[in-house]
């Protein structure tokens, strides 16, 4: 007789709750989506600089990870089809207001307001997957497959927008999408269980300081991540694009996204997660090195698009990473406060560094960091593995 670990389980929940998930992800996490658009459409409808128009682009995103890691510990006592409901009314009406912001105060203000709500539905879809279906990561998986298929349409779409009306074409994308999606968030869960029937047990009881370096990768790495993203107009426009060009690269980008995306969702942790974020880690530094560095327009179209579909890829490893640690759900929706915090501090990194020292030393500093994000998800990995091996059920074969 000898004892093999047992496969993780395919989900055993209602597709209905993956498709309430699903639609709470993407009205939370839109205008991280596209903000390469709103910065540029802030630049040009405002008149104000990178740096400017960066710190502007940050005060939502601040307020969407605040939102995210506040509510986080909370979400098992509450309906989480109520609070997203209640988060969606709050972000599409101070969203929609935004749009007739005619200084950059106001428009802060407004869309400080809406990262709230947003905030809040970004942590309610990630908790629902890590609390109530017992592959998280597969799931997670096919979020980043819905972004790759539906940033098609919305970059191709929103570029247009924001070239014909600036800040105010792209917000006005953003409010429509919000709307159209809100019925579907009625197939969230409504009970206040914190495990559902059908979920994984914990991997086993884990450090603190795991789940803090778990959050500062996610961190870290998305905000070199935005960084480079959030310029991506500014780095084109140096290679010789203009924004329809950026935004017609990136909905190419997102069509060869859906592979990476679909990658993560096939491959899984099948081979475990070291050598995916080891992948993605090393991939992503030449991209950043490639965009920042170069000036030729072929180069960065490929550098872009390769860009896309690296991010595809790795963010399901990421919230993994944290669904991993625990299957309350709490550290997964606090996952979404350290994206949300990572896409705030992209923008003000990469305005210091570029007003600062230029674009080369924002290449610099994106392969340092992202060194770094290696360093941390290895350790984490290996205690997760290690906790894993001392809890796995086992089968008895013959």
């Amino acid at each position: 007789m000898t004892a093999t670990p047992r496969d993780p389980a395919t989900p055993a929940e209602p597709r209905s709750l993956v498709v309430g998930a699903i639609a709470a992800q993407v009205i939370g996490g839109l205008i991280t989506q596209m903000s390469p658009f709103v910065i540029s459409g802030l630049m040009h409808g405002l008149s104000l600089s990178d740096r400017d128009a960066g710190f502007v682009g940050s005060v939502e995103f601040a307020t969407l990870a605040a939102a995210a890691i506040a509510i986080a510990p909370v979400l098992p006592r509450f309906s989480s089809r109520r609070i997203g409901l209640t988060a969606l009314v709050l972000a599409w009406l101070a969203g929609a207001a935004s749009i007739f912001s005619a200084s950059w105060l106001s428009f802060a203000i407004l869309r400080g307001v809406a990262g709230v709500g947003e905030g809040a539905l970004y942590a309610v879809s990630l908790y629902v997957v890590a609390s109530r279906c017992s592959n998280p990561d597969r799931i997670y998986g096919y979020f980043q497959v819905v972004w790759a298929l539906g940033s098609v349409a919305l970059f191709s779409i929103g570029s247009e927008l924001t070239a014909a009306f600036e800040y105010r074409g792209i917000l006005a994308l953003i409010a429509s999408v919000t709307l159209a999606l809100a019925p579907l968030l009625l197939f969230l869960p409504d009970a206040s269980a914190s495990i559902a029937d059908g979920a994984a047990p914990d991997a086993g009881q884990v450090s603190p300081l795991l789940g803090v370096m778990t959050l500062a990768v996610i961190v870290l790495y998305l905000s070199v991540s935005a960084a480079v993203y959030t310029f991506s107009a500014p780095l084109g426009e140096r290679a010789g694009l203009d924004t329809k060009a950026v935004g017609y690269t990136l909905t190419v980008g997102s069509m060869f996204g859906l592979a990476g995306a679909g990658a993560a969702a096939a491959i899984n942790v099948r081979w475990g997660r070291a050598i995916p974020i080891s992948g993605f880690c090393v991939a992503f530094s030449l991209v950043a090195l490639v965009l920042c560095l170069s000036h030729n327009s072929t180069a960065y179209v490929i550098a872009l698009v390769a860009s896309v579909v690296i991010f595809y890829f790795s963010i399901p490893y990421l919230f993994g990473l944290a669904a991993a640690l625990d299957r309350s759900g709490r550290w997964a929706a606090a996952a979404g406060s350290g994206y949300l915090l990572g896409f705030a501090a992209g923008p003000l990194l990469g305005a210091a560094v570029i007003g600062a020292a230029g674009y080369a030393s924002l290449a610099a500093v994106c392969v340092s960091i992202t060194a770094t994000v290696w360093g941390l998800a290895m350790v984490v990995n290996r205690r997760l593995s290690r906790n894993a091996r001392t809890t796995l059920p086992v089968i008895a074969t013959a």
